[in-house]
C-alpha cells in the first residue's frame, strides 16, 4: 500500500513539473522577417527547441515601418515582449531602462557565445563594458563585377578605388562606367570613411569622429567619386549592371540570388568580390558597413532565464544555419545570412560566393555606439548632399557635420547623465540575482 502510494505521489510530482514546464511561455519580436520567415522560424522552434526545453516560444515577425513605435509604446507601457530586437538605437533603449546588460546578466556565457559570432557586428550595442543585445543576422555591403568587360577591358576584379580610377576614363569613353551606390547612401560613405581609417563615432559615444584627418581624407575621398570621376550620383537597381552599362554592382549580400535569378544569361560572365578599398602602410583595407537585427531582454520580462536559454539555442550555428538554408529554399532572391561563422559555412551556397561573404563581412569595421545615432546620420547625409549637389568644399561641410553632432550628443550626455547612474544601479542589482 506504501509502494504504490509513493508510485502515486512520484507520479504525480512528475506531471506537476512537466506542466510547470510546459507553462513557460515567452515571446520574441524580430525585425525586419516577412510573415514566411516567421513562420520558418516558429516550425524550427516548436520542434527543435520547446520539446527539450519545456518552453514555448511565440515568434512575431516586426516590419520596419512601424517597429519604432510599436517598441517605444511596448517599453512605456511595460508590455514588452521577453525578447526584443532593434538596430542602432538598442544602446539608447537600454540605458535608458528598457533592455538588461546581457554581460552582466550571464558574464561566462555571454562571452562565450560572442566568440562564435562576427566581430564586426558587435559595435552599436556595446558601450564601455555593457553588452545589451547580441546578433542573430549579418548584413553589409559586397560588390558584384561584369569579368567579361574587365577582360575586355585588360583587367581582372579591382583591388583598390585607384584602380578603379585610373581604369573609370576608358570605360566612360566606351559608354560604360564603374559605379558604387546612390550618391548620398550613407553607409557606402561609410565604407570609404573607415578604408582610411576613419569612423562616425568617438569611443565615448557622445561625440563626433568626423573631425578626425582620417575621416576628413576618407569622406573627400567619397564625394571625389562622384564630382571627379564621374560616378553616377543615381543607381536604378541591377538593371545596368546586367545590360553591361555598369561594371560593377554594389549592394547587400542578396547580390548573388538576385542577379543568378534575374540574368541566368549572365552565367561565367559576373562574380561576386569584395568592394575595392584603400592600402594603407602597405595593408588592403576593403570594410564596406555592417549590420544586423539584434536581439535583447527586455527589463520587463518576467521569464529573463528562458528568454537566456533561447537566446543561446537560436544564436548556435546549427540553428542559425537551418533557418538562413530554409530561408533560401525558398527561391524569391532573398537571403537572410547568419552572425554566427560557424553557421555561415554551413550556409547552401557555392563555396566562393560564402568565402567573398565571410572575408567582406570580417574586413568591415564596427560601427560604435553614438547617442540618438539616427539623428547624427542625417547631419553625414547632409554633408553628401551639400558636397556632391551644390560643390560645397567637402572639408567644410564633414566638419560643419561634426559641429552639429557634437552639439547635439553634448546636451544628450547632460541628459544621459541620469540614465547612466540608475543603468549602473540597476546592473548592480542584476549582478547579485
Amino acid at each position: 500500500m506504501k509502494r504504490r502510494l509513493l508510485s502515486l505521489l512520484l507520479l504525480l510530482l512528475l506531471n506537476t513539473v512537466a506542466m510547470g514546464a510546459g507553462d513557460i511561455k515567452i515571446e520574441i519580436w524580430l525585425l525586419g522577417w516577412t510573415n514566411e520567415m516567421g513562420q520558418i522560424a516558429q516550425d524550427i522552434v516548436d520542434t527543435g527547441f520547446t520539446p527539450h526545453s519545456g518552453i514555448k516560444v511565440s515568434v512575431k515577425p516586426l516590419a520596419y515601418a512601424d517597429a519604432g513605435n510599436k517598441v517605444l509604446l511596448a517599453l512605456a507601457s511595460r508590455d514588452t515582449p521577453d525578447i526584443i530586437s532593434c538596430g542602432t538605437d538598442v544602446a539608447d533603449l537600454a540605458l535608458r531602462g528598457g533592455l538588461i546588460d546581457l554581460g552582466a546578466f550571464k558574464p561566462n556565457e555571454y562571452a562565450e557565445l560572442e566568440k562564435q559570432l562576427f566581430s564586426s557586428v558587435m559595435g552599436p550595442f556595446t558601450f564601455e563594458a555593457r553588452r545589451f543585445a547580441l546578433p542573430s543576422d549579418v548584413s553589409c555591403l559586397v560588390g558584384a563585377y561584369r569579368t567579361d568587360i574587365l577582360a575586355e577591358m585588360g583587367m581582372e576584379v579591382p583591388r583598390t578605388w585607384d584602380e578603379v580610377t585610373v581604369a573609370q576614363p576608358k570605360a566612360l569613353a566606351k559608354g560604360k562606367t564603374f559605379a558604387f551606390m546612390k550618391f548620398d547612401e550613407m553607409w557606402a560613405a561609410y565604407s570609404v570613411i573607415t578604408q582610411h581609417g576613419g569612423q562616425f563615432f568617438s569611443k565615448d559615444g557622445f561625440s563626433s569622429a568626423l573631425d578626425t584627418p582620417e575621416s576628413i581624407t576618407g569622406f573627400t575621398h567619397y564625394v571625389e567619386l562622384f564630382t571627379k570621376h564621374r560616378f553616377p550620383k543615381e543607381t536604378i537597381g541591377v538593371t545596368p549592371f546586367i545590360n553591361g552599362e555598369q561594371i560593377c554592382y554594389v549592394d547587400g549580400l542578396w547580390i548573388y540570388p538576385t542577379i543568378s535569378i534575374a540574368a541566368p544569361q549572365l552565367e561565367g560572365k559576373w562574380r561576386v568580390g569584395l568592394i575595392p578599398g584603400v592600402e594603407r602602410d602597405g595593408v588592403l583595407y576593403n570594410g564596406s558597413s555592417p549590420g544586423s537585427v539584434l536581439l535583447g531582454i527586455s527589463t520587463y520580462s518576467k521569464q529573463k532565464e528562458a528568454a537566456w536559454e533561447f537566446l543561446k539555442w537560436f544564436l548556435g550555428s546549427d540553428t542559425l544555419a537551418t533557418v538562413a538554408n530554409k530561408v533560401l529554399e525558398k527561391g524569391s532572391g532573398y537571403m537572410w545570412l547568419p552572425a554566427n561563422k560557424k553557421a555561415m559555412l554551413n550556409v547552401n551556397l557555392p563555396d566562393d560566393v560564402k568565402k567573398t561573404y565571410f572575408d567582406q563581412i570580417e574586413a568591415c569595421v564596427p560601427l560604435p555606439y553614438g547617442v540618438n545615432a539616427g539623428v547624427q546620420f542625417r547631419y553625414i547625409v547632409l554633408a553628401i548632399q551639400s558636397s556632391i549637389l551644390q560643390h560645397e568644399d567637402s572639408r567644410k561641410a564633414i566638419l560643419n557635420a561634426a559641429e552639429a553632432m557634437n552639439s547635439d550628443m553634448a546636451r544628450r550626455k547632460v541628459e544621459y547623465k541620469r540614465f547612466l547612474d540608475e543603468f549602473d544601479k540597476k546592473n548592480a542589482q542584476l549582478k547579485k540575482q
